[in-house]
């Protein structure tokens, strides 16, 4: 990776999502390091991503240091547990001071205490209600 831009993003979860972000991102020139429990969860990720993969627990503060949250400017933690995303957030940029933090919610109604702590939500179903609302209004979904 020495030889792609200086940026490092970290992708907390390896599932359909993870993946697909982790790829983008990886695509798009930057540094990719993907964290998940599961080691079968990183064939998701396919054979054109070169970017790194770490087996462990991302709420445990060694595996975030192994994974270098130290030079991070983004971390997306999209794991299908919100707790644990809310966590990894919150150490990211509290304790890390990583700058650009997402995470994926379940809980739309909380939005207000992640944005005053710097955390940028993301909310599925929202998302997903929204565009089905829009296809049946007859839009294009997005």
């Amino acid at each position: 990776m020495s030889d792609r831009k200086k940026e490092l993003a970290i992708v907390v979860g390896c599932g359909t999502l993870g993946s697909r972000v982790a790829n983008e991102i990886y695509d798009s020139g930057a540094n990719v390091i993907v964290i998940d429990r599961n080691p079968d969860a990183f064939q998701r990720l396919g054979s054109t991503f070169g970017g790194l993969t770490i087996t462990g627990d991302s709420c445990d503060l060694d595996v975030l240091k192994k994974a270098d949250i130290e030079r991070a400017s983004t971390l997306i933690a999209v794991t299908d547990f919100e707790n644990n995303n809310i966590f990894v957030g919150q150490a990211a940029k509290v304790l890390f001071g990583v700058k650009n933090v997402i995470v994926r919610v379940a809980d739309k109604t909380k939005e207000a205490i992640y944005k005053d702590l710097g955390i940028q939500s993301i909310c599925l179903a929202e998302l997903s209600a929204n565009a089905v609302i829009d296809y049946y209004k007859g839009g294009s979904g997005k």
